[in-house]
């Protein structure tokens, strides 16, 4: 596991690390389109539709590594991943907070993608997420468990 993980993992509560991910791939596949086909692949296979993180690697241009949401599915207990090339620089992450919100300026928000940096997660615009407001958010989804 990379430490870019293990830093992550302490912002998102619920989320957990899934160490093997099998490579099935899919002809059909569609750039960009991972909920869609992980979703076609459940209702194809009876599968199971997990929705998550890639962790990349630090990229020294931007100082920070990306981590961009995923999805992918389970089939028995072995997760696996349809992306029509094996791609293994990824750390996966599992999350079904994926789609809570956080705030910035009373503003309600998502995230497709973070950038971690050495001290801070910071939002796709750039903006860093407040301690006040991973704490707000870590609170919210322990006490929602």
């Amino acid at each position: 596991m990379k430490n870019a993980t293990q830093q992550f993992l302490k912002y998102r509560p619920n989320a957990r690390y899934i160490e093997r991910i099998e490579h099935r791939p899919n002809s059909n596949y569609q750039r960009r389109e991972c909920m869609n086909m992980s979703v076609i692949e459940a209702k194809n296979f009876g599968t199971k539709f997990i929705t998550g993180w890639l962790i990349d690697d630090y990229y020294e241009s931007i100082n920070a590594t990306p981590i961009i949401h995923h999805c992918w599915n389970i089939d028995n207990g072995v997760h696996y991943d349809t992306i029509p090339i094996k791609e293994t620089k990824y750390d996966y992450v599992m999350d079904p907070d994926v789609y809570k919100f956080y705030y910035h300026e009373k503003v309600k928000y998502t995230t497709q993608v973070f950038y971690l940096t050495d001290k801070n997660l910071k939002n796709r615009n750039g903006r860093t997420i407040t301690e006040e407001e991973h704490k707000r958010f870590i609170k919210e989804r322990i006490n929602n468990v």
